[in-house]
């Protein structure tokens, strides 16, 4: 049966992305791509792995020009708690406005990419 493998986040920088997405998604940065990102060897045309291929795992796809935001991709986050949100500005994500309720935020990541933040259940 056809299943998740992969969630693709097409930018323009992945090397500059990858830290803010290993943050928010707790998912670390691939050892090569790390090796390839210290020393400035990744391609333009080289994505970033997040994760393990053995498991559900993203990528930051470089792409020449990025579709208008939002439309790249939309991930919703679920907060462990409140404060988790301020942690997510520092990060580099800016607020854009709040859904509805009040049940979550919506945030762009630093090239604009809009995603739910949730608020955890009271």
């Amino acid at each position: 049966m056809p299943h998740l493998d992969a969630i693709v986040i097409h930018c323009q920088q992945p090397a500059a992305l990858a830290g803010f997405y290993a943050e928010l998604l707790g998912l670390p940065v691939a050892a090569a791509d790390v090796a390839a990102i210290e020393a400035g060897t990744l391609g333009e045309d080289e994505s970033v792995l997040l994760g393990s291929r053995d498991a559900l795992h993203v990528w930051l796809t470089p792409v020449r020009e990025l579709e208008p935001a939002p439309g790249r991709i939309h991930l919703d986050v679920r907060l462990d708690a409140i404060g988790d949100l301020d942690r997510l500005i520092t990060l580099g994500a800016t607020r854009q406005w709040d859904g509805s309720k009040g049940r979550w935020t919506v945030l762009a990541d630093p090239e604009g990419n809009l995603f739910c933040a949730m608020y955890p259940a009271h």
